[in-house]
């Protein structure tokens, strides 16, 4: 008998199941940055603001300034008598720098210690700087000019209408007026620009200079 002949049927592959993503698998997750790793920059990001000065009180700093001004022009002007030679026939009146350069940079300090990082008022402190200066300057002649009326006899002074008068007499009631009431002469100004030379402008000139440097420096630490 014969029998049919069948073709073998291929062994049954098994097929791998596809895991479906979706609901019921959990997704897989990025791996965490480790320690040390460089972080992932994010477009569009700003710079931080720039630091800005300390601010501080315009009023304030003007006023301390003004007092700083003048307890250092009457400084200046001990400063200046005490140097002059008023023991020759004709006083002699010794300029310094650094006297101006000092009062200066102290003016700037208080300038920008109170009122910041302020270039208005830096500019106030270089006015203020020269002024003291300038009064320094003047109150410190008035000095030396009482100090050579004490050592003239008095009988002297009543024949040539003069009287024994004090520094700040002398500052504030003859800055442009003689001594001696009526007769003709020069003023406490005028006897300064008179004796004033090239060296004394310039030394004046030291003290805003300071002043701007001084508080530049101290603004911008």
């Amino acid at each position: 008998m014969s029998q049919n002949w069948q073709q073998p049927q291929q062994p049954h592959q098994p097929q791998q199941p596809q895991q479906p993503a979706g609901y019921g698998y959990p997704q897989q997750q990025p791996p965490a940055p480790q320690y040390g790793a460089p972080q992932p920059q994010f477009g569009g990001g700003f710079p931080p603001p720039a630091p800005q000065g300390s601010q501080g009180n315009a009023l304030l700093a003007v006023g301390a300034a003004v007092v700083a001004a003048l307890v250092g022009a009457f400084l200046y002007a001990f400063l200046l008598s005490a140097m002059a030679d008023t023991d020759g026939a004709e006083p002699k009146v010794t300029q310094f720098a650094y006297a101006g350069v000092a009062l200066g940079g102290l003016i700037g300090f208080v300038i920008a210690k109170l009122g910041g990082r302020n270039p208005g008022l830096w500019v106030v402190g270089a006015v203020l700087a020269l002024a003291a200066v300038f009064i320094g300057e003047l109150f410190g002649y008035a000095m030396i000019t009482a100090d050579l009326l004490d050592k003239v006899p008095a009988s002297q002074l009543q024949a040539a209408g003069i009287e024994h008068t004090s520094a700040m007499e002398i500052f504030f009631n003859h800055l442009t007026e003689p001594l001696a009431p009526g007769a003709s002469g020069t003023g406490l100004i005028d006897a300064w620009k008179e004796d004033s030379d090239a060296l004394t402008y310039i030394f004046m000139a030291l003290a805003p200079i300071a002043a701007v440097g001084s508080a530049y420096r101290l603004s911008n630490r």
